[in-house]
């Protein structure tokens, strides 16, 4: 039987985030213990946004991608959309998949895999909660991932809500092409910093990294930590990157849903 097939997309047209995608997905495969049992592609848009900074941006890349790969839909078994905000294209690759074929944005995945990593115990949570909270790029995406968070969450009217499980988002100020672009020393400095406020009230158990532009920068992330927490309690934290956590959901899924063999 064929491997199965997941092709990552990159729906903004930045070739450099698309290669540090390719870094991280190629240090997954050569990891002896856990190696993927999926084929992993990337692709990148071949136009349209360099970077997706509002849902304007989010709407024309869902349309050049979605163009563009109608042809190829049938070559993969699973996509996954690497921009961290309730993106058009997971919409409308949906409509046009069969059954078994999966589909997931990391913004969903990582929501998901965060919600799983929180204790559950009633007794105990009520009094302690552990919540999950998001770091991200442009102040645009404050307002714009905490409605998705709450539209995901099921809340009837996600402007106004609040959660024992979700604490909020924070952002650097800088674009996701920025992340990559801009001196290095700023882009350290300003990602320890809303790192810091977003867990200085010491109930942040999971960290979403909030774009994936942010591949590779959770080291950063890991030594604000340190800095904000002490070195056991930022032990205790999680860093969830969402690309990393939309793969393990679709190799999930392709295991328990496979559907008809290719």
């Amino acid at each position: 039987m064929n491997r199965k097939k997941i092709l990552v997309i990159n729906p903004n047209s930045s070739k450099s985030m698309t290669d540090s995608l390719d870094q991280m997905i190629y240090s997954l495969n050569h990891d002896e213990q856990l190696p993927f049992a999926a084929e992993i592609h990337t692709y990148t848009a071949p136009s349209g946004p360099l970077s997706i900074n509002n849902e304007s941006d989010a709407r024309a890349s869902a349309r050049v991608v979605i163009s563009d790969l109608e042809t190829e839909l049938l070559q993969y078994d699973a996509f996954l959309v690497a921009c961290y905000s309730v993106h058009p294209l997971v919409g409308m690759l949906r409509q046009r998949l069969a059954p078994h074929q999966h589909v997931i944005g990391i913004f969903e995945a990582s929501i998901s895999t965060a919600l799983a990593l929180l204790r559950l115990d009633l007794e105990y949570s009520s009094k302690s909660p552990q919540m999950f909270g998001i770091l991200s790029t442009g102040t645009y995406w404050e307002e714009a991932l905490t409605l998705g968070v709450g539209a995901y969450l099921g809340e009837q009217n996600p402007d106004r809500f609040s959660s024992d499980r979700f604490k909020g988002v924070e952002t650097t100020g800088l674009s996701a092409t920025e992340l990559h672009t801009a001196p290095p020393e700023e882009v350290k400095r300003k990602l320890m910093e809303a790192t810091k406020r977003l867990v200085k009230w010491r109930n942040v158990k999971v960290i979403c990294l909030g774009c994936a532009g942010m591949v590779g920068l959770d080291s950063i992330v890991e030594e604000a930590l340190v800095e904000e927490l002490g070195a056991q309690e930022a032990g205790k934290v999680y860093i969830l990157d969402g690309v990393k956590a939309g793969l393990g959901l679709l190799e999930g899924l392709l295991r328990a849903l496979p559907g008809k063999a290719t």
